[in-house]
């Protein structure tokens, strides 16, 4: 029996609604498609195996990463595409497999174009990967490792082989309810961790405090951050809290705290075009259009410290908002 090229493995549980449409954009792009369900009541695994799919049923533990391996238990395949149910596949099918045909890395990230009530935005994660060559790690923002614990070698797919379109943070009430649920899950990763997994605590430091945010509990994220930035200085978890932290003071008008971490961003080394967008909506709410002005104009891409790109129309809107104000 021939081992498929590429299969796509899906967690679930009560995706009745979404699951069809996910299943119908992956037709013509994947050998098969492998659902792994979690604990639904609302008919997720009948309609999974009536729509095509290879089902399997376990126990939900509270571990993402723990239901993804327990997903891929008992199969093969060269390649495999992890998707939720609330993505679709868009792009190039011959495109992806002949750039997964060549492939020199174990795991490629996947631009995901995430709808959102806020500000809809791009990520890059890890979706596709070699089989049997790594494994997931990681409660809650779960991540692949290779099976010898160290990080794996990563390239980036074009986007005309492979992006996903994400639907599932479009409701606000959807999208507070998955981060306070993220944000539990993270809090009780940290009490199972202990002093020696100092990077494991930074990166679920990371994870709850922006969970924490989505489900609108900005004082327990500051604090969260805040406490990530004073124990791993240094670190790639302090640049991308430091960011987000900025973001939440900005939010909730304290520009002058926004500017000071700013310029901590600066001095770690963030990209300067972010650091003059987010100095640039600092100012402009202090009064000051000028300075906004003159720091937007070098700005012609937002790409946060964690790779995260809004979408081209928020820069539209916030320069038209400027020359408003300038011209007024």
């Amino acid at each position: 029996m021939s081992i498929p090229f590429l299969a796509a493995s899906l967690i679930v549980r009560d995706e009745a609604v979404d699951l069809p449409a996910c299943l119908a954009s992956l037709e013509g792009v994947v050998d098969e498609v492998h659902v792994h369900d979690t604990g639904s009541v609302d008919g997720t695994p009948e309609i999974a195996a009536e729509l095509g799919a290879t089902v399997t049923v376990g126990r939900w533990t509270e571990d993402f990463a723990a239901a993804r391996n327990a997903a891929l238990d008992g199969w093969s395949a060269l390649w495999v595409l992890s998707v939720d149910a609330d993505q679709r596949y868009r792009g190039d099918p011959r495109a992806l497999r002949a750039m997964l045909a060549e492939c020199p890395a174990d795991v490629v990230e996947v631009d995901v174009d995430n709808e959102h009530d806020e500000l809809p935005y791009t990520n890059s994660a890890t979706h596709l990967f070699r089989a049997g060559a790594v494994c997931w790690q990681g409660r809650v923002h779960e991540r692949l490792v290779g099976v010898d614990g160290r990080p794996p070698h990563t390239v980036a797919a074009p986007r005309e082989a492979v992006v996903l379109r994400h639907g599932g943070y479009a409701r606000p009430e959807v999208r507070a309810a998955k981060a306070l649920r993220n944000a539990e899950l993270a809090r009780r990763a940290l009490a199972e961790l202990t002093p020696e997994d100092r990077p494991l605590i930074a990166r679920t430091m990371l994870d709850l405090g922006r969970s924490l945010i989505g489900a609108g509990r900005r004082q327990e994220a500051a604090e969260t951050l805040e406490t990530l930035r004073e124990l791993f200085p240094g670190t790639p978890e302090w640049l991308q809290g430091t960011d987000f932290l900025a973001r939440l003071v900005l939010a909730a008008g304290l520009d002058e705290v926004c500017l000071v971490l700013v310029e901590d961003l600066r001095r770690a080394g963030a990209g300067r075009t972010y650091c003059d967008w987010l100095a640039a909506q600092a100012v402009v709410q202090l009064g000051d259009v000028a300075t906004a002005e003159r720091l937007l104009a070098g700005v012609s891409e937002v790409v946060d410290t964690g790779g995260r790109r809004p979408h081209p129309s928020v820069l539209r809107e916030m320069r038209g908002l400027v020359s408003a104000l300038a011209h007024a």
